[in-house]
């Protein structure tokens, strides 16, 4: 699956923040790292992440991630205000909600089987940010983030899927396809060519300094 025809483009240059999701489980390391490395550092884009990872214990993605990108990589705290051109991890143990341009966080919610705190974060994240909500399913297992894709699509956002062949494990990417509202299915790399391109079309144009029109003779 390659880049759909029907991708909503921004017309409105002064667009408010768009907020990128990157949610992963095993194999998510290596595809935020590809990522992140082929990003620069000032797209005017916010990114999230949202890992599977042990309820105890430190996150050590705010002591690797730095080696790849020049943004700032922050643990989330609660009410801790979104900035563009900055990666927020979300805390072991904690799921992340976003309301204006606050994030919230709680401890996560105890149910049977897999952690289901991508699609909590997505659904927010859709109601909030409407189509300015960007959300990529990496590789991991199970099929978290999928039951927020649809809510992503009817406010207008974009969704990304990573290419099974690129994902150590493709069952969340696999999940993502299934629901029908994947935009892309592409590697890590051209993931973040496409993002790219995203925050290329959002950035806001400068105007002054350019010499007037002139009129005719």
């Amino acid at each position: 699956m390659r880049p759909a025809s029907n991708i909503p483009a921004s017309s409105n240059r002064a667009d408010p923040l768009s907020v990128v999701c990157f949610g992963a489980s095993a194999g998510g390391l290596d595809a935020y790292r590809t990522i992140l490395s082929n990003l620069p550092p000032d797209t005017g884009l916010a990114f999230v992440i949202v890992h599977h990872q042990p309820a105890e214990g430190k996150s050590l993605l705010t002591e690797i991630l730095p080696y790849v990108t020049k943004m700032p990589v922050v643990l989330i705290s609660d009410r801790e205000v979104v900035r563009p051109n900055h990666v927020y991890v979300v805390p072991p143990g904690q799921q992340v909600t976003m309301n204006g341009d606050l994030f919230h966080i709680e401890p996560l919610s105890k149910v049977s089987g897999w952690p289901k705190n991508i699609s909590i974060f997505l659904k927010t994240l859709a109601d909030d940010r409407k189509k300015r909500a960007i959300a990529v399913i990496l590789s991991g297992f199970d099929s978290d983030g999928s039951a927020a894709l649809a809510s992503i699509k009817e406010e207008g956002g974009i969704v990304f899927a990573q290419d099974f062949q690129t994902a150590k494990q493709p069952d969340m990417p696999k999940s993502a396809v299934m629901t029908g509202c994947v935009d892309y299915l592409l590697s890590p790399a051209e993931i973040a060519g496409q993002l790219v391109r995203i925050a290329n079309e959002r950035r806001p144009v400068r105007t002054w300094g350019l010499p007037a029109a002139s009129g005719g003779s």
